[in-house]
């Protein structure tokens, strides 16, 4: 495997603050950033910020593979036309799309979880219609866009032949089904694999609890799953999504960066 290792900006203990530093210091690649929430404003649609995580970027050395908008566990990515969340999730994607734009960053991925989760053919048909709708926004930037949902591989496909477009992939993540599902992880994976971006979110837990173990101490089988992407000769980026300030993760040490240490660590032990 040619892999990249990295870690969303929200689950560096502080919650992203010093966010950029600590991934260098931590001896990772780089960094996903976020979007944030309708109800703060989406953060990092403002310049001020955009500018400062660019500013970081030169100075350390890092890399930012994509911006997550995480906003869907929140507000339904389906919403209805001519409804307030229609309006309010378009905005939402036109903003990641433009501070991708801006950043030079050339994926944005957004969460189908939740509010957002597609659960009959109605949710599907206007999550597709969105999803064409930001892939044409995007396009001309030269920008894809994914989707990480914890769907079954029908949906999934389904989903992907409607929205039919170049620049739309989904978005694996090690975790979710296992713990949010009874749905078997392994078989999404070898299924969907051709469907995936070269991004992938990496974590561990046991049902119920996702997020919520040190990589490879859960019951997801991480172990398996890196053994797949190396039988695939996997090139691109594994992105840590564990929460350390969680519980019940933080209860592992006292020191949320150990916890965050301990996990690089075995990430790095996982790929060698």
């Amino acid at each position: 495997m040619n892999v990249k290792l990295g870690i969303c900006n929200f689950c560096v203990p502080g919650t992203g603050i010093f966010a950029p530093e600590i991934v260098k210091d931590f001896g990772l690649d780089g960094m996903s950033l976020e979007l944030g929430s309708y109800e703060h404003g989406w953060p990092l649609s403002q310049r001020e910020l955009q500018n400062r995580y660019l500013d970081a970027q030169q100075k350390l050395g890092i890399e930012y593979p994509n911006i997550g908008v995480s906003d869907g566990d929140n507000i339904p990515f389906h919403a209805r036309p001519d409804t307030k969340w229609d309006k309010v999730v378009n905005e939402e994607g036109k903003r990641a799309i433009d501070a991708a734009a801006y950043m030079g960053i050339k994926l944005v991925f957004f969460s189908n979880f939740g509010p957002s989760e597609m659960k009959t053919e109605e949710d599907i048909e206007y999550t597709a219609k969105r999803y064409a709708s930001f892939c044409d926004y995007a396009g001309d930037k030269g920008i894809q866009i994914a989707c990480e949902n914890p769907n079954s591989v029908t949906v999934q496909k389904q989903l992907f032949d409607m929205v039919d477009r170049e620049n739309f992939n989904l978005f694996f993540d090690s975790c979710n089904h296992a713990c949010l599902t009874d749905i078997d992880i392994h078989e999404v994976l070898r299924e969907m694999y051709p469907y995936y971006i070269n991004q992938m979110h990496v974590k561990d837990g046991i049902p119920g609890y996702n997020a919520s173990m040190v990589l490879g101490t859960g019951s997801t089988g991480f172990n398996e799953t890196i053994d797949f992407l190396k039988s695939k000769d996997y090139s691109g980026w594994l992105i840590l999504e564990n929460l350390y300030e969680l519980d019940p993760m933080r209860t592992i040490d006292p020191d949320y960066f150990e916890i965050m240490k301990a996990d690089i660590r075995a990430l790095k032990k996982a790929v060698e």
